[in-house]
């Protein structure tokens, strides 16, 4: 599979997500796996088994399905493995912060992109399409901030960015807040620089989750509630993703 080999996935074209979710970095196990919170002491599955955002029977090690067949995405601040998170210090954390940006922006433009080509295709995903209409374009000089901005204002970002864990998000700031709930956040709020559409059709929401580790201790309620409150949220959101095409249909 193209995860655990860690190579650029040739299978399927990048598209408008329903969830991405970012963690803050690989696990040792992960990095080694080459699939999501792979570690069995981690409960991540579980919650999106508990949630129903995922199928009750789904493990890590169907990762390779989610994108296809949910929509669902994976990213993380870091990119390098680990499993203490609170070794990284403020200017690693910095330093991610502009890695993750430009990996978002990068990712706008590629979904803009597969689509621009899909518009000429016939329709459906056939093996080598993500090659052929992202890949291919990824060293672009068209890859810029103006260009993902407008890709952004397309509606080509996720519906939903979901980051597990508080720590990430919270030193995405330029000020570390003192304190972050789970759940939604506003979106006058957001972090500076944020890279996707905020507010208005095609925004995408951020949410924040609970950390999944099992060695984060909280009560199940706290636990699983954002969870199923996400689960909620993602029900009312189709797969494959049309709202996009709506508006990309307005502006031209």
């Amino acid at each position: 599979a193209c995860e655990a080999a860690r190579t650029p996935c040739a299978h399927t074209r990048e598209r408008p997500l329903k969830l991405l979710v970012c963690g803050h970095n690989p696990s040792d196990h992960s990095w080694m796996s080459g699939f999501s919170y792979s570690n069995p002491s981690n409960n991540f599955w579980r919650l999106l088994v508990t949630g129903e955002i995922i199928p009750k029977d789904w493990t890590a090690e169907d990762c390779p399905r989610l994108q296809r067949e949910l929509g669902i995405g994976f990213t993380d601040a870091g990119t390098v493995p680990g499993n203490d998170a609170a070794k990284y210090d403020r200017k690693t954390m910095l330093a991610w912060r502009a890695d993750l940006y430009a990996r978002l922006r990068g990712h706008l433009c590629r979904v803009a992109a597969a689509e621009r080509a899909s518009d000429s295709e016939s329709p459906g995903d056939t093996p080598g399409e993500q090659s052929s209409s992202s890949s291919s374009s990824s060293s672009s000089s068209s890859f810029t901030v103006e260009a993902s901005a407008r890709a952004a204002e397309r509606g080509y970002g996720p519906a939903v960015v979901a980051f597990a864990g508080k720590r990430q998000y919270g030193q995405l700031f330029d000020r570390v807040p003192k304190r972050i709930e789970t759940g939604k956040q506003e979106p006058d709020a957001l972090p500076p620089g944020w890279p996707f559409r905020a507010k208005g059709e095609g925004a995408t929401e951020v949410w924040v989750l609970p950390s999944s580790s099992g060695r984060a201790a909280m009560t199940k309620e706290a636990r699983e509630g954002p969870y199923v409150e996400l689960g909620k949220k993602l029900r009312g959101v189709a797969w494959p993703r049309t709202d996009h095409e709506t508006r990309r249909e307005r502006t031209t």
